[in-house]
């Protein structure tokens, strides 16, 4: 429908950039929607209505004193905490959601439109639709080029005489069309759809009222979709991060913001905890984009990328940690010119940084440290190392080549090392703890599956999953894939059938080899109220995901945590052997990051066939050569298939890399002064993942995607997946060849494979 029939239509626009907050240009917005109307045939039937620095008495009157039949906020928001305005001194004022709602139901009568054109604002968006036929907002973080771009196709279509509809999706249009990856951002809500809404079929039940808020409105369908009704998304494996470019990534207002807000104020730093695979990754490249955007320079660094050997000589991990920043800022390597001296690293580390990476541009730095807990098990190193990082932020409050300096630091453990409070960076600057998926983000995710659910079905499947990001990724994933119905789905969860094997095994390994960490969540299973439990156990199973907190008690985060763990810690098993003792623990069943490496000879069977002897004899020959290169870069052979070889490298896939170089070169050469029947040829596989130990052998994903690769080498090459590439690619010179996404048996996604010529 067009607007309303009066002759001329005015557009109230109203703005807020408080003091303390990130400037934004809505004075260029402005412009560009007045310049838009005047050069449009139909632009004399709006009259555009300025009022900036808005205050909340001033917002409530400039409405009263216009009558707008379109009112257009552009600014900053909070999601949940409400809009930005401004208060007498310019200093920010939240109004919240109610009582904007509450607001624009006292102009009902003439108030035909409303655009909150501000990060996280569909909150308020949805609540005041309950009033007034159309209201735009924006469901996660907005660029202001976006803001603006949206702004300009809106205007300039509605002056064209189109209806708000056909203006919100040219709206969009402009932002696509402007190369800008937000054009999913602004949302449309219409009274329409909530006139007929019923209270009661909007409610869950109470197993999951504490992530449950206010629900999208309910769409009549069935569970029998197998496959969804509407175009399928490019969707990304839930595997990992998620990509910046992708749709799927959730906001959790006002977290982004905050971040935002954070990283532009000089020597910020930024600490973000949650559990494995609640999203802190995705996060930190967020804040890094974002500091992008403003011209930092950024650097990202994951700990698991290094070495073992590094993590128990901090003269070592320094100059790693130097390293590989000056590499990710592609600067020219100058620690041989830092690191000589009797000073000790971390004076050299310093200087390093304020001599070199911070002085050699006028822009700011922003360094994104993953998986910092990884050093926590080192306590000597990780109170030095800890140690300077906060050094460093404090100088950063009154030196200006240090304010140059912002951090953002992620872990997943709690930290039980005992750094002095002045001495630690985990107690100063802006704490992030990233909550579960709440109901309202759990349907927008559904939604941008395609998927056309009940909000009885999202019910249904937080029951389950409750609002952990990574378990509802998994289980919408599949759905939308056509590989399982939501009825399938809930069945098979808690089973070794389940999409969710891999990571409930690894969290069944880790609680059986610590006893009382598995007594205690058995405890907390086997209550279906909530149970006080030891605050050190309590904060453990909380680091890994397991439990949530109500109050000073604990319950399981999720049902399917609750039936999976129920049935397999119900009570210790009648024939289980000696536990070995705390300090031995070598043949349990543990989980751990390594390269592996799975060699196969060529042939084998034929040249077995031809001559059994001869080819035995050959195959030790080879292996003893392996085993020789293996042990010098400090692999392990864990055991001989036949004419195959498994090789561990904990934590190491530039050595797993070198060492495959190696072999593959020292058995060409030796090949060349043999005959060529005493030749023979072997493939190499190697990936990067998660392993599990037991004893002598090694098990897991890992493994059965490093087998696969060996498939893919050629005779006497090396194969190796994405993950192990992006890891190595700076650290070895490799002759190397892009194979493209491949599929691998067994494996239900393509995988980038690379081929190395040694």
């Amino acid at each position: 429908m067009s607007i309303s029939t009066r002759n001329k239509k005015t557009i109230l626009f109203l703005a807020a950039n408080p003091k303390n907050t990130t400037p934004v240009d809505l004075q260029k917005e402005a412009k560009e929607i007045a310049e838009g109307l005047q050069r449009s045939k139909k632009g004399d039937k709006f009259q555009l209505e300025q009022q900036w620095a808005v205050t909340p008495r001033e917002m409530q009157r400039a409405i009263l004193d216009y009558q707008p039949e379109i009112v257009h906020f552009s600014g900053h928001g909070a999601g949940e905490g409400g809009l930005a305005l401004e208060d007498e001194a310019g200093q920010i004022k939240l109004v919240n959601t109610k009582a904007l709602a509450a607001l624009f139901e006292a102009f009902k009568e003439y108030v035909e439109c409303v655009i909150l054109n501000a990060c996280y604002s569909e909150v308020q968006a949805e609540a005041i639709a309950r009033h007034i036929p159309y209201v735009i907002g924006m469901n996660q973080a907005v660029g202001d080029r976006a803001a603006r771009e949206f702004a300009v196709g809106f205007y300039d279509s509605l002056a064209a005489g189109d209806s708000i509809e056909r203006a919100y999706k040219l709206g969009c249009v402009s932002i696509s069309m402007a190369g800008i990856p937000e054009e999913l951002t602004p949302v449309l809500k219409k009274k329409s759809d909530f006139s007929e809404l019923d209270a009661a079929e909007r409610s869950c039940d109470a197993s999951v009222s504490d992530t449950v808020e206010e629900s999208s409105p309910a769409v009549e369908n069935r569970r029998s979709i197998a496959a969804p009704p509407f175009p399928l998304l490019n969707l990304d494996n839930p595997e990992g991060s998620v990509s910046l470019d992708s749709p799927l990534y959730i906001d959790r207002p006002p977290i982004e913001s905050d971040c935002y807000q954070t990283i532009v104020k000089p020597g910020a730093l930024i600490r973000i905890k949650a559990p494995r695979q609640m999203g802190k990754t995705s996060l930190v490249q967020r804040i890094l984009d974002r500091a992008k955007k403003e011209g930092y320079q950024t650097a990202y660094l994951n700990f698991q990328w290094a070495d073992g050997c590094f993590l128990t000589n901090l003269d070592e991990l320094l100059q790693w940690f130097c390293g590989e920043i000056t590499n990710e800022l592609n600067l020219e390597d100058r620690l041989g010119e830092y690191w000589k001296g009797v000073l000790g690293s971390k004076n050299k580390s310093t200087k390093y940084f304020q001599r070199y990476l911070l002085s050699d541009s006028d822009r700011p730095v922003v360094l994104g440290l993953d998986e910092v807990d990884r050093i926590f098990q080192h306590s000597e190193i990780a109170t030095d190392f800890f140690g300077l990082l906060r050094a460093w932020h404090e100088r950063g409050k009154n030196e200006e080549v240090w304010k140059k300096l912002r951090l953002v630091i992620s872990h997943s453990q709690e930290v039980y090392i005992p750094l002095n409070i002045n001495q630690s960076p985990f107690n100063v600057g802006l704490p992030v703890e990233l909550p579960e998926l709440n109901q309202r983000q759990v349907t927008d995710l559904v939604h941008r599956h395609r998927l056309n659910w009940s909000n009885q079905e999202i019910c249904d499947l937080m029951e389950m999953v409750g609002g952990h990001p990574y378990l509802v990724r998994v289980a919408l994933y599949q759905i939308a894939r056509g590989r399982m119905t939501l009825d399938r789905l809930l069945k098979v969860a808690p089973t070794e059938e389940s999409p969710y094997y891999d990571h409930l095994r690894r969290h069944l390994v880790n609680l059986e080899t610590d006893a009382e960490l598995a007594a205690t969540i058995r405890q907390v299973i086997n209550s279906e109220q909530p149970v006080e439990i030891h605050t050190g156990e309590a904060f453990k199973l909380r680091s890994m995901g397991l439990i949530k907190f109500q109050g000073n008690a604990v319950i399981p985060l999720c049902g399917l945590y609750r039936q999976y763990f129920r049935d397999r810690l119900a009570s210790p098993r009648a024939n289980m052997t000696a536990v070995q003792p705390p300090n031995n623990r070598s043949s349990l069943l543990e989980s751990n990051l390594a390269a592996i490496i799975f060699s196969d000879v060529v042939n084998s069977t034929a040249l077995s066939v031809a001559n059994q002897k001869l080819t035995l004899e050959l195959v030790n020959r080879d292996f003893n050569i392996i085993r020789g290169i293996c042990a010098k870069h400090q692999g392990k052979v864990l055991k001989e298939m036949g004419d195959g070889l498994l090789i561990c490298f904990p934590e190491s896939a530039v050595k797993a890399v070198a060492c495959a170089l190696e072999i593959q070169r020292s058995l060409a050469e030796a090949a060349t002064t043999l005959p060529p029947s005493h030749v023979l040829q072997h493939r190499i596989g190697i990936h990067l993942g998660e392993i599990f130990s037991f004893e002598k052998d090694i098990r897991g994903a890992g493994v059965n995607l490093a087998a696969r690769l060996e498939g893919k080498a050629e005779p006497g090459g090396i194969c190796i997946s994405e993950t192990v590439y992006q890891v190595v690619k700076t650290h070895l010179s490799l002759n190397v060849i892009d194979l493209g996404m491949q599929h691998l048996k067994g494996i239900p996604e393509p995988v980038r494979l690379y081929k190395l010529i040694p």
